[in-house]
Order: C-alpha cells, then structure tokens, then sequence
C-alpha cells in the first residue's frame, strides 16, 4: 500500500471562500484533498478517528506532519480564468518594453539588442503602451519609418501592450516580400496591413494581421522555450496560481493567430509531457468544428484529465478589437477619432453563432471576446438565442446548466445589456489590470461619458452576475494579489464601481473555478475539493485599503504538495 500522507496547518486564519464566508483556524490535508476545516480541537478529533479506521496492517504507512501557521492567512488557490501561456513564454525570451516611456528609450533599448544579436536574427519584442509616453507628441505607435531610424540593419517587430496591433521596419517588409504591388494580393483574416497615401505598406498591422507580421519571426531553440516554460512555471507558483484557464488554437486555418496557431497545441503537449508546468491547465481552444475540439477534450480525458488535472472545456472566439488600437466595436465613434472611427468585428456575427451552436450541442463551454459596448451587446444576443432555441445532444447526458457562456473582458456594459447578462446566466472573465493600463488615457478614446461603463465591477456584482478574474498573460501581470487591490482601489479611477477585498478574492477562486465549470473541485477550501491552497502573510480581507499593496505570498500549494516558497 502507497503511503498516506496527512498535514495538519494550525494556528492560522483559514478564509474558506464559501456561500457563508466561513473562517476557521486549521486545515486538514490527506494526501491531495482537503480532509477537514474547522476548531483545531475538532480537526485533530477528526484526523484520529479517520486514523483508527485503518487497517491496523497500513498504519505504518502513514506520514503526518504539523505545521503552525503562525497567524498568517490560508485561501484557496488562484485561478487565474483566462491567458495565453504559449505566448506569453515566447515573450519570456524577448524583450520586454512595458517601461519604456520615450522614443530616445527605445531607441537606445533597440540598438543594445541590435548588439546582442548574430546574423540575421529578428529583435523581436513586445508590451509597448505609447498611450503612456511622457512627451504628449510622442504618443503615436511607430511606423516603419520611426524604426527605421532607430534600426535599420536588421529587422525589428514590436507588439502594442494589447497584442491587437503591431509594426515592423522596412527590412523587416523586405523579408516579408511586402509592399505597395505585393500587398494588393495578401488575404489576411481579421484587421488592416495600414498604407499610406501612396499605397506604401506603413509597417503597422492590427488584429489578425499581426499574425502575417510574425510568422515571419524564426521560432527559438527547444531548449530555450522549455527554458522559458520553466520560468513562466515559477511565476505562476509565486503568485499562488494553481489553475490556469488557457487560451490554445488548435488549427492553422482559424483564428487571428493565423499560420503560427498550428503550433501551439504541439508546444503545449510537449511541455505537459515533459512535466514543465506545474500548474492545472483548463483549455479553450480556438477552432470552428465543435467535433474536433470534442475528439481533443475526450483524447486529453485520457491522457491528462486525471482528477481534472489538465482538461479540454470549450471554445474561443473573438467579435472585435480593443480600446489600444481603436478597433474595440462602439455605437459611437471614438472621441479621438478624426474619421468617425467605431472599430470593427473581426469575425461575423452569423459565423461565431454557427460555431458557438454547434459546440453548446456538443456540451462545450463558450467563450467571446468583447470590448466595445456594441461588440458586448452582439455577444448576448448570440447567446440569448442560443439557449432559447438549443439543447446539449442528450447522448452526452450534459446538463445544460452545466455549460458555461462566458464573455471575455466585458469592458464596456450599460445596465441594460448588464439586466440580459443576468437573466441569462452568462459569466464575466473580467482583467482587473487593465484599469492600471488605461486608466491614465483610456478618457482620451472613448470620452468623459462612457468611462463611466468601463470594467463596472461593482455594478456587475449587485445585478447577480458571476465575475471572474484573469491577467490575459502576457497581456497583463500575473501578479493576483495585484489585481485584487485594483478592483478595491481601482486606483482613484471610477471609484464607485470599487468591490470589496473579499469579493475580489472570489473573482480568483470559486467565481473563476466556475467558470471553468471546475467549482466542484476546486475555488474553495471545503471538505474533498482539492488541495490548492496559498499562504498569505496577513488577512485578505481584514486589512485597511491602504494595507492591500503589503500582501505577499508566502507558500502555494498544488494538490497537497508546496510547490513554492517565498523563503
């Protein structure tokens, strides 16, 4: 008989993120799953007589260890409900510009990566946010022509902070064999390869031609990605992440990643194979044949699902753009606009209600991408009309409860697209951090009226509707404990639509565990769901706001077992 390992952790503040809000003193671990919650002098009673039920035969192997939690806070593990892992440890390897506040910083960034480099090597890098500049005049996102003179030797790609837009220089457009006759032949999926007034390719490209851009990047080394993989593990762990809902394509033929979609599934694989994240993975795959992504969910069942550790969910799709690149989809224009410009969808509405049909039949969570106040109102009539006129194949014996309709970010919602979101039971996967990204320009696009809308936590609570918590990685940070002090601080901006710590903790627990249809199993710390829990230097939810930016992690733990350590 295998060991049985028990740990009880006393002596601390015990938040169980539960419909009561229950708080206790102890833990009880046994093996991966909890065994019990509560007094401490009920969870040792527990413990013996969970021992003295043992075989007498088997007792030699048990294992128990104590440890005192010495006061500081235990809460469920993180659940970080939507990223995209295959770039974000890409990106781990290129060079990051999220601090870059000038053209004389970048270019000098630039040039000593041009050093670095052999042959023809790309620098390739990305997170630049030229909305938050110094130099008002120097807000405006590089065309080929600024990256000409910061680099010209060798070619240069930089993604914008959203990942929805993206320029290169000119040597890079004359690998990519693209200009003003060439271009007149390019079919690109969603968004523009911008020209100028002569039909000269500007090197700008946004949404789904980015992607055209990119592919054109050499893919690194093996043992750098697995590297990387590595580090983007470790990260995770020290943020108390145990659970990532993450976004794969899972073909070449589909989807605004384009022709590098097709390897993300097989980097994914790998790095599972070879046991390079720690991690729970909830997949949502990007793909328009609901009979392939259910073949994949029942092929992952096998290989991987044990005791939901690496599972197949459902499908992702994206309707329209973002507020960085001007191509969220609006019912007015955006106020900087000088050419009444409402953004765009990058996917018909008709096509994304075929896709999202036919896998709502196969059982399959849903989930679009909307930011625009428009884009979020097409989203719930796709839905709407879904669930009155649909049902999971009763084969499948699924409840249709059980499936999941999810809006993506959500940023832009008025009350009565909120009543719909409500009634219908769809869930929001909002990013808490795109506050701290926008809030210094956002009033600039869209206006001193609609900020008022924008990511409205608080109003989403109070209309009954689930809101869950993710980064967008590499989007945004990892960092929870970040986050959660945003959706209370929000940093001064839209103060009223602040929540509680508590509730924001529940965006990152049982909120996103739900919609990952994993709520069962994982989001709060209760009697045989799982082990996933995270030590806490202080109490979450005790603290003054202003103590909020002090929380730290201590330990995470994963199915019973530290896998991180502060110390």
């Amino acid at each position: 008989m295998e060991s049985i390992d028990i740990g009880l952790y006393y002596n601390g503040i015990i938040v169980c993120v539960d419909d009561n809000n229950t708080r206790a003193d102890s833990i009880c671990i046994v093996d991966e799953t909890i065994f019990a919650v509560g007094k401490v002098k009920e969870v040792r009673s527990k413990i013996a007589s969970f021992i003295d039920n043992i075989e007498d035969n088997y007792k030699d192997n048990i294992r128990m260890k104590e440890i005192d939690l010495c006061g500081t806070c235990v809460v469920p593990g993180f659940i970080d409900a939507h990223m995209h892992p295959v770039i974000a440890i890409y990106f781990k390897i290129q060079l990051k510009l999220s601090d870059v506040r000038s053209y004389s910083k970048l270019t000098e960034l630039l040039k000593r990566e041009n050093e670095k480099k052999i042959g023809g090597e790309w620098i390739v890098c990305f997170d630049l946010l030229e909305d938050n500049f110094n130099d008002p005049d120097e807000r405006i996102f590089p065309d080929r022509y600024k990256l000409d003179k910061m680099c010209s030797s060798r070619p240069v790609f930089i993604m914008r902070h959203d990942g929805h837009k993206c320029c290169v220089n000119s040597e890079a457009l004359k690998i990519m064999n693209l200009d003003r006759d060439s271009i007149k032949n390019v079919e690109i999926g969603s968004g523009e390869i911008q020209v100028d007034i002569n039909g000269n390719p500007t090197g700008i490209f946004t949404e789904g031609a980015t992607y055209f851009a990119l592919k054109n990047v050499s893919i690194p080394s093996q043992d750098r990605l697995k590297e990387a993989c590595i580090a983007f593990s470790d990260e995770l762990l020290s943020h108390g992440i145990t659970t990532c809902g993450i976004i794969i394509h899972l073909t070449d033929k589909f989807g605004i990643a384009g022709e590098m979609s097709a390897l993300e599934m097989p980097i994914m694989k790998y790095f599972i194979d070879q046991g390079d994240i720690e991690s729970d993975l909830v997949f949502f795959l990007v793909c328009p044949r609901a009979k392939k992504i259910l073949q994949t969910k029942k092929r992952f069942s096998t290989l991987f699902g044990e005791r939901n550790r690496h599972v197949v969910a459902g499908v992702k799709l994206w309707l329209d753009g973002s507020f960085g690149a001007s191509t969220a989809f609006m019912n007015e224009p955006f106020t900087d606009s000088t050419d009444g410009n409402k953004g765009m969808l990058v996917m018909d509405k008709d096509a994304i209600y075929k896709i999202f049909r036919d896998c709502y039949k196969c059982g399959l969570h849903l989930a679009c991408h909307a930011i625009g106040d428009v884009a979020n109102k097409i989203v719930v009539d796709i839905y709407e009309d879904i669930l009155a006129t649909h049902v999971p194949d009763k084969s499948l014996n699924i409840d249709k409860n059980a499936i999941r309709c999810r809006i993506e970010h959500a940023s832009l919602l008025d009350k009565d697209t909120m009543k719909r979101i409500a009634k219908l039971g769809i869930v929001i996967v909002s990013q808490p951090t795109f506050i701290e990204s926008e809030h210094e320009w956002i009033e600039k696009r869209i206006g001193p009226e609609r900020i008022k809308h924008l990511y409205p936590f608080r109003d989403i609570i109070d209309h009954g509707i689930i809101l869950a918590g993710a980064s967008d990685a590499p989007i945004e940070k990892l960092d929870v404990l970040n986050s959660i002090r945003l959706c209370v601080t929000r940093n001064n901006f839209i103060s009223e639509q602040s929540i509680t710590p508590f509730e924001a903790l529940k965006m990152f627990t049982i909120n996103a565990a739900y919609s990952l249809g994993q709520e069962k199993v994982k989001g709060s710390l209760r009697k045989g769901k799982l082990a996933d829990f995270v030590v806490l230097n202080r109490d979450i939810t005790a603290h003054p706001i202003e103590s909020l930016s002090d929380l730290k992690v201590l330990k995470t733990y994963h199915r019973g077992k530290e896998v991180y350590s502060s110390k």
